[in-house]
């Protein structure tokens, strides 16, 4: 009977932890998922769980635990290496990222959509941007639901590439997803730019500041807009407010050039 009631405990802390993940109550979720470690401390599906929870809340080093825990316990769970690979990612390590989904998929050959998508943002961050392209293609052909964020991924390697077009198509898709995403209106914004189709460059900007008003970004987007059109003075407003939402040295200094001088170059900092 003790067992009984041991295992009623465990099944529903575990299912009220993924309730509480889908309702958006994320450090509820986690100390959730504390309580089912506590219970069953070698359980390496909940540390897996904790801890993407963790990346997505912006605590990479509680994941990496988490991580790095899970396969110790369980190194045949694909999930887990799935989980590393974004943190290493994240962190630049995109040689690492890179071997850790590809292991995963090897041993968790039923759900690869998802590999490929940390696939796809490893080579992305060592600039293999066409291998990229085909593994975000493979995710969103295996994913039966729409991932807008490998859509906005593929978007942005075709926005380097200078495939206009594509990228514009991704973008709006993302958008169509997600209406009040104020990322997918800077990277569409900055094609905008780059097509000199200022007008909605422009419109772009101040959407992504209406959803997010302390990024830069969107700023940035718009003054390099104005500048072009010859409107200095809004074109300095927004300089300066980019410049003072920004951390960055490098973009501060370029922005200060561009407040001294207004040159048209704004290309140069993407």
């Amino acid at each position: 009977m003790a067992s009984q009631d041991f295992q009623n405990q465990l099944n529903e802390l575990w299912t009220r932890a993924k309730q509480l993940r889908a309702e958006g109550k994320w450090e509820d979720a986690i100390k959730t998922y504390s309580r089912v470690i506590q219970l069953v401390p070698r359980f390496a599906p909940a540390y897996v769980e904790r801890g993407l929870l963790a990346q997505e809340m912006g605590y990479p080093d509680m994941a990496m635990g988490d991580f790095e825990n899970a396969i110790q316990i369980d190194p045949q769970l694909g999930y887990a290496y799935y989980g590393r690979a974004w943190v290493r990612g994240t962190r630049g390590d995109y040689a690492g990222a890179l071997a850790d989904a590809k292991k995963g998929m090897l041993l968790d050959p039923q759900n690869t959509g998802m590999y490929f998508r940390r696939i796809g943002s490893a080579y992305q961050g060592m600039g293999r941007l066409s291998e990229a392209i085909e593994a975000y293609n493979e995710a969103i052909r295996l994913n039966s639901d729409m991932d807008e964020g490998t859509i906005y991924n593929r978007g942005m390697c075709y926005s380097q590439m200078k495939e206009f077009a594509l990228a514009l198509a991704d973008f709006n898709r993302c958008l169509e997803l997600d209406p009040d995403w104020a990322w997918a209106f800077s990277e569409r914004g900055k094609v905008y730019l780059y097509m000199k189709q200022y007008d909605k460059a422009i419109a772009d900007g101040s959407s992504a500041i209406k959803y997010k008003p302390n990024y830069f970004h969107g700023y940035l987007i718009r003054a390099y807009a104005y500048q072009e059109l010859g409107d200095h003075k809004k074109a300095r407003a927004d300089f300066e407010n980019a410049f003072k939402l920004t951390n960055s040295p490098q973009l501060k200094q370029h922005i200060q050039e561009q407040l001294n001088s207004l040159k048209k170059d704004w290309w140069k900092v993407f």
